[in-house]
């Protein structure tokens, strides 16, 4: 896809974001069992922390930014220098807002994140996504990324 029609689509989900999380009409009540908050990931031993590379974003956005641009340009090198080894993306979002819009962000984070790696050289078979949505009790420029790992743990 160019990336012309990716910054469009970006743009068109980002609005819809905004549209969700600015209505502030409180929903009819209607008695329903509490849903269970999701559990925590658990941790992944097949992942090695030290070959992660994180890729931030400002609140709301998924918009990549110059730093963001050669953090992944990076990424994709460091992905290139093993090319039999699986990459692994997970986006994150901070707390503020719906948990329906925190996993969409971090969705949409992560698939941008993957479409440039893949314009950057890394084939797509090699990558695998997962979306974390809110990242529990933290605000800050950490919560709000999307981490590049090499996965050792499947071949």
């Amino acid at each position: 896809m160019p990336r012309s029609w990716t910054q469009a689509a970006l743009c068109a989900a980002l609005l819809t974001l905004t549209a969700a999380c600015a209505d502030t009409t409180p929903a009819p009540v209607i008695a329903a069992p509490p849903a269970a908050p999701p559990a925590a990931p658990p941790a992944s031993p097949s992942v090695d922390p030290s070959r992660a590379l994180p890729i931030f974003f400002e609140a709301w956005s998924a918009l990549l930014d110059e730093s963001a641009e050669v953090a992944l340009r990076e990424a994709a090198e460091r992905a290139k220098q093993s090319p039999r080894v699986p990459i692994l993306v997970v986006g994150f979002a901070d707390p503020q807002g719906s948990r329906e819009a925190n996993v969409l962000l971090s969705r949409l984070r992560a698939r941008l994140v993957a479409d440039e790696l893949i314009a950057n050289g890394i084939p797509a078979r090699r990558i695998r996504l997962l979306y974390r949505g809110a990242t529990p009790g933290s605000e800050s420029l950490e919560s709000r990324r999307v981490e590049v790992r090499v996965d050792r743990g499947q071949r």
